[in-house]
């Protein structure tokens, strides 16, 4: 009868250094829970895009066509939907196709100013918000100039921007071209243009 009395104290004592053993094993796999791959500091993102994109703005807007392409992602995408009923399909895709679109086209801008009134920085976004004074000339077409709202929307990811995108109310813009249009054609024109339809 001693023997059993004996081994009971043996066997909770074991009994109790297993469980102390567990426990640490449970301890241990907690910080690895904890340790899934860290998001990036919200507010360190949204100013390392507002450095890089402010800079981007800025390029675009001097058509500094150099120095824009070495701030673009290789797969960078452009586009402008608002354009479209105006202006057809405006978008791009890709470095070197973009700053060949932006080296073909940007030409026929005579002037261009670009009034912020707004911007904001959200991670990997950035959002300008104002006014864009500009005059525009396609070859055998008189000179536009509007002035329209405009939101310019970048992408930053690494340390490059991946995606441009554009929307502008061009209602002044259109307004003003069809006036240049019926100026260039002088009375006479305009009057027997009229009379034909």
């Amino acid at each position: 009868m001693q023997r059993r009395h004996n081994s009971l104290p043996k066997l909770i004592l074991g009994l109790s250094l297993l469980a102390s053993l567990t426990v640490p094993t449970q301890a241990a796999q907690e910080p690895q829970t904890a340790q899934s791959p860290a998001r990036p500091d919200y507010q360190s993102a949204s100013a390392k895009t507002k450095a890089i994109a402010e800079a981007y703005l800025h390029t675009y807007i001097q058509q500094d066509w150099v120095h824009l392409a070495e701030m673009m992602d290789e797969q960078i995408s452009f586009r402008d939907p608002s354009a479209k009923l105006v202006f057809g399909e405006l978008g791009q895709d890709g470095k070197s196709r973009l700053i060949g679109y932006f080296k073909a086209t940007y030409p026929y801008i005579e002037t261009h100013s670009f009034k912020l009134e707004r911007s904001f920085f959200a991670g990997e976004q950035a959002v300008f918000i104002g006014v864009s004074d500009w005059s525009f000339a396609p070859p055998g077409q008189p000179v536009v100039r509007s002035v329209i709202p405009l939101v310019i929307a970048i992408q930053v990811k690494h340390g490059l921007v991946v995606e441009h995108l554009e929307m502008g109310d061009l209602q002044p813009y259109v307004d003003a071209a069809s006036l240049a249009q019926k100026r260039s054609q002088g009375p006479g024109r305009a009057a027997a243009q009229a009379q034909a339809n």
